[in-house]
């Protein structure tokens, strides 16, 4: 845990009278969901798969309200480390309809991806991230490059009307976008997917 991450969790444990793990320290509240009592079917189906991670009702209704809001890419237990991925190492990307390959997107996924439907829920791409999904393309490292790796955390879909449990495989390449393809090469043609 860096130095930063360790302080704001320290402060949070201390107020929270000693009730949070490492992995509950709350996000900053300007990305935490506003409490809505309204009926939600996509929080009941969190809580059926989640709920135990926490000591009660309002420590789950934050953790949800936090991931609706905060959109992280990963459990909200991951702990950042980036490795540095070698050469001949590859890894799949689901791409949008136009979307030129030689334009990855940070995220990829040591994963085979199947379908659009393991796109959706084992990879847990929103629909307002990626309307649609045509294709995988397959690249290969070329030069090593920096990356977290690790688990897909859990999303909520409030567009699509779903929750997406995530658990496959992800990478994010640590270097900015003008630079991903100095570090992969595509290998064959791109796959389409349904």
């Amino acid at each position: 845990m860096g130095l930063l991450r360790q302080a704001t969790f320290a402060a949070a444990y201390v107020a929270s009278g000693g009730a949070l793990h490492a992995g509950q320290a709350p996000a900053p509240s300007t990305c935490v969901a506003a409490k809505d009592d309204r009926p939600d079917p996509i929080r009941v189906q969190w809580l059926a798969g989640n709920d135990w991670r926490y000591g009660n009702a309002d420590q789950a209704d934050l953790a949800y309200r936090r991931l609706k809001g905060c959109e992280s890419p990963w459990p909200e237990w991951h702990q950042e480390q980036v490795v540095t991925l070698p050469a001949g190492l590859r890894f799949e990307m689901a791409v949008a309809p136009g979307q030129p390959v030689d334009r990855p997107g940070a995220f990829g996924t040591f994963d085979h991806i199947p379908d659009v439907s393991y796109v959706r829920r084992t990879l847990a791409v929103k629909t307002k991230w990626k309307p649609k999904v045509d294709r995988v393309v397959t690249y290969e490292i070329t030069e090593p490059v920096p990356a977290d790796t690790g688990v897909i955390g859990p999303q909520i879909d409030v567009e699509g009307g779903a929750y997406l449990p995530g658990g496959g495989s992800q990478l994010q390449m640590k270097v900015p976008a003008t630079e991903r393809m100095r570090h992969l090469k595509v290998v064959g043609t791109p796959r389409q997917i349904q």
